[in-house]
């Protein structure tokens, strides 16, 4: 048989799609939206006095932060489609966060492609509560623990000095990201997360990128924006963005006045 008569009919290539759909990138879009610094190694020695103070700078603001933030609450509007066969679906939920790890998620609106719903926003929902557990968050945290660092520059980033750095996983597992990261000069807060899945997750799932920014919010830096596209064998390109508006953000320092 040839491998046109297999594929001439439509119906089976939206079997496959929906077969990968799943698996456009849930985890390492995790692993991303949990990313953390903690402080750094040993195992480092070998890297430049430059690096060696980014990274120990990275370690403090992430200390510093996990002191600092108390809380916040945030609504998050998902949206996911596939051109190929026309389907799509929106999502909105309220999010509260607690330290040191409690995260709690509301679903306000739901609607459109019922597959991507269940497959790619509700895996999404999972994944962050099973990743607020502190082993999962040691496994994920950007830290030379987890990673290998390089430094390529310093950039401007929305009109604040940082450095470019390359990060590569020292283990390639479910949640880790290959690619680059960009961390404030000032704060030495990560303020861009940029890369694809250190791991395939699935034949069919071809390369996935995915962007993550950040912004600043009394002096702790939280998510602004998610971006992800992955290039799926017969169903063609996926996209997926969560975007982050915050109702409210507490603070040690705002709590005070």
């Amino acid at each position: 048989m040839k491998t046109h008569d297999v594929f001439s009919n439509d119906n089976e290539i939206r079997r496959l799609y929906n077969r990968s759909v799943t698996y456009i990138a849930v985890l390492p879009l995790i692993g991303m939206l949990m990313a953390t610094t903690s402080p750094v190694q040993d195992s480092v020695n070998t890297a430049s006095s430059e690096l060696n103070e980014i990274l120990s700078r990275m370690a403090s603001h992430e200390e510093w932060q996990n002191r600092h933030l108390i809380q916040y609450q945030v609504h998050r509007k998902f949206y996911a489609e596939n051109p190929r066969f026309k389907k799509q679906a929106a999502l909105e939920v309220k999010t509260s966060f607690r330290r040191p790890t409690t995260f709690e998620s509301e679903v306000i609106r739901s609607e459109g492609s019922k597959m991507i719903r269940e497959r790619v926003f509700d895996k999404i929902l999972e994944a962050e509560v099973q990743a607020n557990t502190e082993l999962t968050r040691q496994e994920i945290s950007i830290t030379p623990a987890n990673y290998a660092f390089a430094l390529l520059g310093k950039q401007d980033c929305t009109g604040r000095p940082c450095y470019q750095l390359r990060i590569n996983p020292k283990q390639r597992n479910n949640y880790s990201i290959a690619g680059h990261i960009w961390v404030d000069a000032e704060d030495g807060a990560i303020v861009r997360i940029q890369g694809s899945p250190a791991k395939r997750r699935s034949f069919w799932t071809l390369s996935t990128e995915i962007e993550r920014r950040y912004k600043r919010i009394d002096g702790v830096w939280l998510c602004d924006v998610m971006e992800s596209t992955s290039d799926i064998f017969m169903g063609g390109r996926s996209t997926l963005k969560i975007e982050y508006n915050y109702l409210s953000v507490q603070t040690e320092s705002n709590i005070a006045h």
